[in-house]
């Protein structure tokens, strides 16, 4: 586990790897169970994104698709394996002890011990991104992009915001020196997105842990720092780009859009974006729309947007159900994908596969942990031909 955590920290390119490994060894072993509307749901999301590159005639979209299948066996692997409160937290713990090296390679950056001159390792570690930056004081770590690191690193500093609140002695000042270094290299990629990412996973972190004051303070502080943002944009970093970054952004949604109504029912595929027949952005082609919900309407139309509704209403039950039974991991679990969706208000970070990872795991695991505290849920089991739904004990 610890090989596959290393290539999905360390590579954006490497992450594909344990993905590839487990959908062989799923398909090797002829038979997988999908347990829930999520599972199923990425499987449905495979199925209609292959169809719908097909129709599009787009070889990349229909490729793409089959990362959708590779999620599918990540989730499936996750929920077999992690359905204990003790086997979740060892492997987070894991990942935040790991996710150091990044950090430590996006400081090294910063300082410019690490150039941003071009190297074949620099774009296979994605402390250079293969798409140029003009904001070479921004630090991607090992992501290929500063967003994206702003992602990671955000949702590292929730996991250690957690393990420091359960630890003791040595380890809970390790947990704050690693909350620390998080912090500082979140600071480095000077992502707004992220910023606003992890107060609103935070937000949802403070309602699931029960601390309703807590979460009625953090929103209060979104909505000042954010109109604050706004009226002086000069007192935060990049302010000065603030506004022409607003109009960018409006610009992409509104062309999406319009590439939506073309094809409102199936969508572009996933690249179609990219190689629609007009660009999109002043500064050349873009790969998605800088919003999540819109960028799954353009790519796969209303029948992906009603799959993803469909996935994440069931988490959300799923998320309740947890809460209900007072599993202690429901507000972190909540809190990181709170934290990738409120950042897809602005941004479309699971087109990385070490983000999409972070979504799928931490859905499968709630899933998993709610699957182990029911008496007899239901799962569909999937090989070489559809099997009929049973019941079967957890």
């Amino acid at each position: 586990m610890n090989v596959s955590l290393g290539l999905i920290i360390f590579s954006p390119y490497l992450a594909f790897l344990p993905l590839l490994y487990m959908l062989f060894h799923y398909i090797r072993q002829g038979q997988w169970e999908l347990r829930d509307a999520w599972s199923r749901g990425l499987l449905l999301l495979f199925l209609w994104s292959l169809f719908v590159g097909l129709i599009n005639e787009s070889i990349e979209s229909s490729l793409a698709a089959f990362v959708m299948l590779g999620f599918v066996a990540v989730s499936v692997y996750l929920q077999e394996h992690f359905q204990t409160v003790k086997s979740v937290e060892k492997l987070l713990a894991r990942l935040f002890t790991l996710s150091i090296g990044s950090a430590v390679i996006g400081v090294l950056a910063k300082v410019n011990i690490i150039t941003y001159t071009p190297a074949w390792w620099k774009y296979l570690l994605g402390t250079r991104s293969i798409v140029s930056l003009e904001e070479f004081e921004r630090i991607s770590g090992t992501f290929n992009n500063p967003n994206l690191a702003g992602t990671w690193y955000a949702i590292m500093l929730m996991i250690g915001f957690y393990f420091f609140g359960r630890t003791k002695g040595k380890r809970k000042l390790g947990y704050a020196l690693g909350m620390v270094l998080f912090a500082t290299v979140l600071v480095m990629t000077a992502s707004r997105a992220a910023a606003i990412g992890i107060f609103i996973g935070f937000i949802l972190y403070s309602y699931f842990a029960g601390h309703k004051k807590k979460m009625l303070f953090i929103t209060f502080i979104l909505l000042s720092s954010t109109a604050l943002m706004l009226l002086f944009p000069d007192l935060f970093p990049r302010g000065e780009i603030l506004y022409s970054s607003i109009r960018d952004r409006q610009e992409i949604w509104k062309s999406c859009f319009h590439m939506f109504l073309l094809k409102p029912f199936t969508g572009w595929g996933w690249f179609g974006i990219y190689h629609y027949k007009y660009s999109l952005y002043l500064y050349g082609r873009i790969f998605h729309a800088h919003n999540t919900l819109l960028t799954i309407a353009t790519t796969l139309g209303l029948v992906g947007v009603g799959i993803f509704a469909w996935m994440f209403w069931d988490l959300l039950q799923k998320a309740r159900f947890l809460f209900a039974k007072s599993c202690r991991l429901t507000p972190l679990l909540c809190g990181v994908v709170a934290m990738i969706a409120g950042q897809g208000i602005f941004d479309f970070t699971i087109m990385s596969p070490q983000i999409a990872l972070l979504l799928v795991g931490s859905s499968a695991m709630i899933q998993g942990l709610a699957y182990s505290y029911q008496e007899a849920p239901r799962s569909v089991m999937v090989s070489s031909r559809v099997r009929h739904s049973k019941w079967k004990k957890a």
